[in-house]
């Protein structure tokens, strides 16, 4: 593995900014990394991930809506895609009381946004960070303070979150990492390997579909969204082959301890999401206090994220 550092040590590469490239443009951050990954940030989407490639291979599923229609459309609309969308920290799923699908992060600009670029041991970092706010006077209070790390020569990226209640009252706060994974590493026949007991679906399972299982393209696809029970190691991996590398996500088990999936391989839509969650996303429990989100208390934060990688295939 080449140790990215010695070339600029050796005066080979001038500068590390040629190594660990970081452009501002459009109101996107764009992050370029030697021997890692090539992402960009989205400051207007609450920091949250968009198109993502491992060398000259996209990684990050793009939605079929061609551009966002703007505030008054609902969540689906205008969703993009990306690898990441954060949903919460009012709701996930599907639209509860005053609170749309999904919640508000991912459509929630970011304040105090920065990067940073430095050495750690023999590679060169990037840091973006920034404070996602929601908050109303009179109401919940509550901040997400993100950070997005990667480096050159580990191809990967891993979201940091402080998540704080900076109000007066306990708020119940559902958190769920949309990671969003497509073509050409989701393909015909592709495993989601996930140690777990059992799944449960949202709706009965179609004849011959498995929620961790991608069949081929084919128009009129219905999705399936399962719940996976009893998972262990907070590790999802879609399987690679001898010419596909595995993807790797990991999340903070100990605040996210649940996992869902959204299977839609639709001609046209075509995509996996691996969905790290601290709450149901469906079932009787959202008809408990705070549609069974824990709660958090004033003055209290968790620490939680979600790291994707792209590992050698075992």
């Amino acid at each position: 593995m080449t140790a990215w550092t010695e070339l600029t040590d050796d005066g080979r590469i001038s500068l590390p900014e040629a190594l660990a490239t970081v452009e501002v443009r459009g109101g996107v951050i764009a992050v370029r990394l030697a021997g890692g990954l090539a992402f960009d940030v989205l400051p207007d989407r609450g920091l949250d991930l968009g198109a993502t490639w491992w060398g000259s291979t996209p990684v990050a599923w793009r939605s079929p809506n061609p551009v966002d229609p703007g505030p008054g459309r609902d969540w689906e609309s205008r969703f993009l895609g990306g690898l990441l969308a954060t949903c919460g920290p009012d709701n996930i799923g599907e639209p509860r009381g005053s609170s749309g699908q999904h919640g508000t992060h991912h459509l929630t600009p970011a304040a105090d946004v920065h990067w940073s670029r430095e050495r750690v041991g023999d590679a060169w970092q990037v840091c973006v960070t920034g404070t996602v706010a929601h908050t109303s006077l009179g109401g919940p209070r509550i901040l997400v303070e993100r950070s997005i790390v990667a480096a050159t020569g580990v191809p990967a990226v891993e979201v940091r979150d402080v998540v704080r209640n900076v109000g007066d009252e306990p708020v119940g706060v559902p958190l769920l990492y949309h990671v969003n994974l497509g073509a050409p590493l989701l393909r015909p026949g592709v495993r989601l390997h996930v140690d777990a007991d059992e799944w449960v679906v949202r709706e009965p399972l179609p004849e011959g579909r498995h929620p961790l299982v991608t069949p081929a393209p084919a128009s009129g696809l219905a999705p399936v969204v399962a719940e996976h029970v009893g998972v262990r190691g907070a590790r999802a991996t879609l399987v690679g082959d001898e010419e596909l590398p595995d993807v790797v996500v990991t999340w903070t088990g100990a605040t996210l301890p649940r996992l869902c999936t959204w299977s839609w391989p639709a001609r046209g839509a075509y995509v996996l999401g691996v969905e790290p969650t601290n709450a149901p996303l469906f079932g009787p429990e959202r008809d408990l206090p705070h549609a069974g989100a824990p709660v958090l208390e004033p003055g209290a934060t968790w620490r939680t994220g979600v790291r994707i990688a792209i590992e050698e295939s075992s």
